[in-house]
């Protein structure tokens, strides 16, 4: 169609094959062989120094595992906690709390005992900070007054995630900047950014390296006097906001990945997915090495890094997971409308919600299911006017089911997920690809990779495992639940935690077949992705913040 719209401190078993010698074949960490010693005094001292190894390690995980959901999707943008033991009944009835929260897509992040995120509250951009242990709210702080960015229906002002250590929390607003408070809500500095444009409006979320604080630009603006993006990479000092350095990114328009840094050998680099292309940058000098092509401009999902490789994807534009998805479902949602029932669309019969379906797997209605349409009756008669004439190729006076499904083209580009090795440098497209999918690709969940799987979950409840190793899918099946998903998946205790937009919550283990161990509706709306800790899993709804709390 013509109107698209747009573990320990040793590899863990998420990073690496579940067969390397530091992991047993069921990929737990091997400490090591225990063979008896000859004299008793060493048994006893060895023993000591065993639990009290053990000991040591058990807190320091179980610290890890409480303060290092610190930004959007936990440890390295990963999804997987993995020494947390939240429940596996997700019950509202026996959420251990939940509080009231203001409207906004931000997803929870955790440090110390505090859980940040952001808000629209009273017409004002506010940080909030909760109490992790009883949800209390410990403070809100409004950003500065300035007008708000105008976002796409399904977003927000208030849907970049913040990004939190052990002092402070950095947040930051398309409609204003960056921000600094420390954990007991005082200001420490400010940045104001310009605002970029952008077609759905700004959702990229920073993360930190080392001293840094870092955050990507990506813009529909040009430079002053040019034909080129003013996009761009910006680096400041955490201590004082002040810019480290930025990276030009001229031929990049607007997109809404947030990077991750990649660890590969000696080596780290900052991986970030943007309009039709994913590139890798030098740290800490931000210095672009090396970049993959064909991508749609659909970049909304985060990369991921896992079996020594870096994989990112991007469904078609429009949203539409397959290459070649099935027509079917396009044509029932159209021929909903045959109010006569001579099983062909006419013009006069284009009332009410009507529109070309562009995701029609979604709820008529949803601000995602089709061609946006303008409210003015006379604007949206000739809109429809064009649409119906442009599809009624024989011009007849109507649509036929093999007229429609024979015209049909669903989105432009092609829905890409990719296994990049490292090394390479410049474009290497043809030269770093491990392999390349087109089933499946979620167009706002990130993938999720754990041992040596990567899992994704499609609009209408379609969940996909694949072989990280090849690509090959495992098995492709619905959940049960229909409608948007929008957050993405997290993993925790060898079990995945899926919410659709329509507020069912899904449990999954993991694995090569589906298994689902419970389902629950919350009871409201999800749109953004939970944060774990040791025992408990954190969920933001549409009006509520909930803690889901494993029991002693």
């Amino acid at each position: 169609m013509p109107w698209d719209e747009k573990e320990w401190p040793f590899p863990s078993c998420s990073e690496c094959s579940r067969k390397t010698p530091r992991h047993s074949r069921n990929g737990s960490p091997r400490v090591g062989s225990v063979y008896p010693p000859s004299n008793g005094f060493f048994v006893v001292n060895n023993c000591f120094y065993v639990l009290a190894l053990l000991g040591c390690l058990c807190f320091l995980q179980a610290k890890d595992s409480q303060s290092s959901w610190n930004q959007l999707r936990g440890p390295d943008g990963s999804g997987v906690a993995l020494n947390s033991r939240p429940p596996l009944k997700i019950d509202p009835a026996e959420a251990a709390w939940k509080q009231e929260v203001p409207a906004g897509l931000s997803s929870p992040v955790l440090a110390g005992e505090r859980i940040f995120f952001t808000g629209l509250e009273d017409g004002r951009l506010v940080t909030v900070a909760l109490d992790k242990k009883t949800g209390k709210r410990l403070w809100s702080r409004p950003a500065p007054k300035v007008p708000l960015e105008k976002t796409h229906e399904a977003n927000g002002p208030a849907t970049p995630t913040p990004w939190a250590d052990d002092d402070h929390v950095f947040t930051f607003f398309g409609s204003y900047g960056l921000l600094c408070y420390d954990h007991d809500g005082k200001e420490l500095w400010k940045k104001p950014i310009p605002s970029c444009k952008s077609l759905y409006g700004s959702s990229t979320s920073p993360i930190g390296y080392e001293d840094l604080l870092i955050l990507v630009l990506d813009d529909d603006n040009n430079l002053p006097g040019s034909r080129v993006s003013r996009s761009r990479i910006l680096a400041v000092r955490k201590a004082d906001g002040e810019t480290a350095w930025e990276t030009p990114r001229p031929f990049q328009r607007s997109g809404w990945s947030t990077p991750i840094i990649w660890k590969h050998g000696e080596e780290k680099e900052l991986v970030v997915l943007g309009n039709g292309r994913l590139c890798g940058y030098a740290l800490p000098s931000g210095e672009e090495k090396w970049h993959v092509t064909g991508f749609s401009r659909e970049t909304i999902s985060m990369p991921l890094a896992g079996a020594g490789m870096v994989f990112a994807s991007a469904s078609k534009r429009g949203g539409a997971p397959d290459l070649n998805p099935d027509p079917q479902p396009f044509w029932d949602a159209v021929i909903r409308f045959d109010a006569n029932g001579d099983k062909k669309l006419q013009r006069q019969e284009m009332t009410g919600h009507f529109t070309f379906p562009f995701r029609p797997e979604l709820p008529l209605g949803h601000p995602g299911y089709g061609m946006p349409l303008p409210k003015d009756p006379r604007q949206r008669a000739r809109r429809l006017d064009g649409m119906f004439h442009w599809m009624d190729k024989n011009k007849d006076g109507s649509w036929s089911e093999k007229e429609f499904i024979s015209n049909l083209t669903v989105g432009q580009g092609k829905p890409l997920l990719v296994a990049v090795r490292p090394g390479g440098k410049g474009d290497v497209t043809d030269s770093h690809l491990a392999w390349t999918l087109s089933r499946n690709v979620p167009e706002i969940p990130s993938p999720t990779f754990y041992r040596d799987r990567i899992y994704l979950i499609c609009n209408g409840g379609v969940l996909a495992a694949a072989d990280a190793a090849n690509g090959k899918l495992l098995y492709r099946e619905r959940l049960g639940g229909l409608g948007q998903y929008s957050a993405s998946p997290v993993v925790a205790n060898d079990h995945l935690y899926l919410c659709s937009e329509e507020g069912l919550v899904t449990v999954v283990k993991t694995g090569d077949e589906l298994q689902i161990v419970h389902q629950r509706e919350l009871g409201e709306r999800v749109f953004v992705t939970p944060a774990l800790d040791a025992s408990t899993l954190y969920l933001r709804g549409e009006k509520h913040l909930w803690a889901f709390r494993q029991k002693k």
